[in-house]
């Protein structure tokens, strides 16, 4: 097959009617959004990570796709979602406990358990 048939075969894929952007129904994915924001959010509370927290607030911003066709809405939704996840990726590295921090504190636990 040539290459300029193959462009115009994978063009006449995408004009497909109504495709659908997630896998599963949507019973299913509002069941997973609710999910990931408890766990999320609970791991939030437990860790105090930030990254922790942005994905919970990331999860249920993909929803808005599902019940909106407009393409504004898609984009828009798309690089929040990048935002977000640039964000949290960041602050996983500008969040890190220090070394001297947790040194300091594994030998203040010890010397507690000594007297």
């Amino acid at each position: 097959m040539p290459f300029t048939n193959m462009l115009s075969a994978i063009a006449k894929i995408s004009d497909v009617e109504d495709p659908s952007i997630f896998p599963f129904p949507s019973w299913m994915l509002i069941g997973i959004v609710i999910l990931s924001v408890f766990f999320f959010s609970y791991r939030f509370a437990v860790q105090k990570k930030p990254f922790q927290l942005i994905f919970a607030i990331a999860a249920p911003i993909s929803l808005l796709l599902l019940f909106s066709r407009n393409k504004t809405i898609f984009y828009a939704v798309g690089l929040i979602e990048f935002i977000l996840i640039l964000a949290a990726f960041i602050s996983t590295f500008i969040c890190r406990p220090k070394k001297a921090e947790s040194t300091a504190a594994s030998d203040k636990d010890g010397k507690n358990e000594e007297n």
